[in-house]
């Protein structure tokens, strides 16, 4: 005799992924953080293709560290840490990155922004602006200083670090809504 909360297999699922066996949550994330990729892949060529063409006092905009600061304070520390440090490794391997420490500061930075921004700031647009230009900013001095150190540059183009992430911190509020928006809803679970 069946009884009403007796055990009912799962429909067949039809298409490629039904194949995979993900559940719909999984289904939603590895779409997710497939569209934040492409977002920085996106944010790199037009980084490297259209805006190193337009230089203001010989500054141009850093999108990649900034979007993968935005994705990072966005998805929290847990999973958006570990998507900065893949995603700083392979903007090192792009080739627009300035050295090896990039992958450490923009690693670090993006920690050390997330978990502020959970411990002591509401979410919000306000704040995530805030962590990012502080982010943004560190990372132009700590790679200006390190750039100083071994000679790759003079300490007269420090003005030129600092319009950088002037210009990058311009360029974050338009980068946030459409992060935002692949994100979905609230991402934390505070």
């Amino acid at each position: 005799m069946a009884k009403k909360n007796d055990f009912k297999p799962d429909k067949p699922y039809s298409g490629f992924w039904g194949k995979l066996l993900l559940t719909r949550q999984q289904r939603r994330n590895v779409l997710k953080w497939t569209l934040y990729s492409i977002v920085l892949l996106f944010l790199s060529v037009v980084q490297d293709v259209v805006l190193s063409q337009m230089q203001i006092l010989d500054a141009t905009t850093e999108l990649v560290p900034c979007g993968i600061f935005l994705i990072c304070l966005l998805e929290g520390t847990e999973s958006g840490c570990i998507f900065a440090l893949v995603s700083s490794v392979l903007y090192l391997f792009s080739g627009s990155a300035a050295g090896v420490y990039s992958i450490v500061f923009i690693t670090a930075l993006a920690v050390f922004a997330a978990a502020f921004r959970q411990s002591y700031l509401q979410k919000g647009f306000a704040a995530a602006m805030l962590c990012t230009g502080v982010a943004v900013f560190v990372y132009e001095v700590l790679t200006f200083c390190i750039c100083a150190f071994l000679g790759l540059t003079t300490m007269n183009r420090i003005g030129t670090a600092c319009m950088t992430a002037l210009l990058t911190m311009i360029a974050a509020p338009v980068i946030y809504p459409l992060l935002k928006a692949i994100g979905g809803g609230d991402a934390w679970k505070e």
